[in-house]
């Protein structure tokens, strides 16, 4: 491990002529595990990459590639590098606002809403919507478009979704039978790990404006939707891993952008990407629909997206007016008001920005701030695991996580003990810590904050 100084709210250190640069406070910093250090560290060994290479504060060890990290490699001579964008490739938070408040819920219907959430398809489930071939080739292309034109979302979301939900020059050549087959039966599952359908309140505005402007009340109820490309993005990943995979383990496996595998991959990619945000718009819709089912409020329960943060990518963007590919493992990229179009419906506020925290933590709605200049347009995409899952599920019984849950008056719910054990509050990292540092470095702004009320594992 490299010797890393403290300057000026982040971590810095350079290695094989690259500089490594952490945004973590003191306390977060000596929580980072050396895995994750050696993995940051060997992403200096990749060729034709530039400085900086970001950590950012919820940093935590990956595969080959710690999540939380940022790297830009200019276009020309541009490696990819599908261990650098993850097996869930597009994974994403969105957030949907409804026009309920938490007076309008009481526990017996809360309860009610839960169970009935958890007949949705949780954890590995394969009984996504039935689509037929040529709806899978169609969603692939076309992405949220495909959503639309099926009613799984309105025509308006596109401009509340990153990337408008679509990345034109996806192709699904590349992507293996296997890999199509699997996703043929799971447009509308969650998978497992940590993703997460989450009810929550508002329980703070910091600003009164930009609130106003988002929509965003104290005490209204709110959903936080984690999901990705499921099988789908982990079968591409593993296909590419098992015939492009380094024989050393400490050097991270990549391609040429421009050789016809590193193309394959690029376009295979995107098409996963649009996949991820078809999956997130039709559970977005199943969703509404158990909350109108449940409650029977029909046309009077207003759903409506505020937005939609992509992580798990390798896009092409300006940088310093040059063409860059991006790659974010567990990153969100932001958007700052001057960059979008005159048409964004947050073009006086930037795009916003979700912070989720575990299960009894706040999670956050955030602007960013000038500060993301300096990290490739990345923050935080969560807190970030700080014990992985075996010692997490070690820690936890069930019995006392459901005590823990109820002590909050928070609904747990979820198919699997075990899992809801793996994903127990104390395996992550606080998300006032994750968000103080990103403020100090002036990447974000905060807006709202949420307590959970509802929380529904993979």
């Amino acid at each position: 491990m490299v010797k890393y100084i403290l300057k000026e709210n982040h971590y810095f250190a350079s290695k094989n002529g690259k500089e490594i640069k952490i945004i973590c406070s003191k306390k977060l910093f000596l929580k980072i595990p050396k895995s994750a250090f050696k993995q940051l560290e060997n992403i200096s060994l990749l060729p034709n990459i530039i400085s900086p290479i970001i950590a950012l504060p919820d940093i935590h060890p990956g595969f080959g590639v710690p999540i939380g990290s940022v790297f830009a490699t200019l276009k020309e001579n541009a490696i990819i590098s599908f261990e650098a964008v993850g097996y869930d490739i597009n994974c994403g938070v969105r957030l949907i606002k409804t026009n309920l408040y938490k007076k309008d819920l009481d526990k017996t219907t809360l309860q009610k809403l839960a169970n009935n959430l958890k007949q949705l398809g949780l954890g590995l489930s394969d009984k996504g919507i039935k689509i037929t071939k040529n709806d899978l080739n169609e969603i692939l292309l076309t992405g949220v478009d495909w959503a639309i034109k099926n009613n799984y979302c309105l025509k308006k979301d596109k401009k509340y979704i990153n990337y408008n939900g679509v990345f034109k020059y996806a192709d699904y050549k590349g992507i293996s039978k296997t890999a199509m087959t699997r996703a043929q039966t799971q447009v509308g599952t969650l998978g497992q790990g940590n993703h997460f359908i989450d009810i929550v309140e508002v329980t703070d505005v910091f600003n009164k404006s930009l609130s106003k402007k988002f929509g965003l009340k104290k005490s209204q109820i709110c959903i936080f939707l984690h999901s990705g490309s499921r099988g789908l993005g982990h079968q591409v990943a593993t296909d590419y891993n098992k015939k492009n995979r380094s024989e050393n383990k400490d050097v991270i496996s990549y391609l040429q952008l421009d050789s016809k595998k590193g193309n394959n991959y690029y376009r295979s990619m995107l098409a996963c990407a649009n996949y991820a945000f078809v999956n997130r718009s039709v559970l977005s819709k199943q969703i509404e629909e158990v909350f109108k089912s449940t409650l029977n409020l029909g046309q009077k329960l207003s759903f409506q997206l505020l937005c939609d943060n992509s992580h798990n990518l390798a896009t092409l963007e300006k940088v310093n007016n040059k063409e860059h590919l991006v790659h974010r493992k567990g990153a969100s990229r932001v958007f700052l008001k001057e960059d979008l179009k005159k048409t964004s419906p947050f073009k006086e506020t930037g795009f916003p920005v979700l912070l989720p925290g575990s299960m009894l933590d706040y999670s956050y709605v955030l602007v960013p701030d000038k500060g993301v200049k300096k990290t490739f347009y990345s923050v935080a995409h969560g807190s970030g695991r700080k014990l992985n899952r075996i010692v997490a599920k070690e820690k936890m019984s069930f019995e006392k996580l459901e005590k823990l849950m109820e002590k909050e008056n928070i609904i747990l719910a979820g198919r699997s003990q075990n899992l809801m054990r793996e994903e127990q509050p104390l395996a992550y990292k606080p998300s006032k810590e994750v968000l103080e540092i990103m403020e100090k470095n002036k990447l974000v702004k905060k807006v709202i904050r949420f307590i959970p009320v509802i929380v529904l594992t993979g």
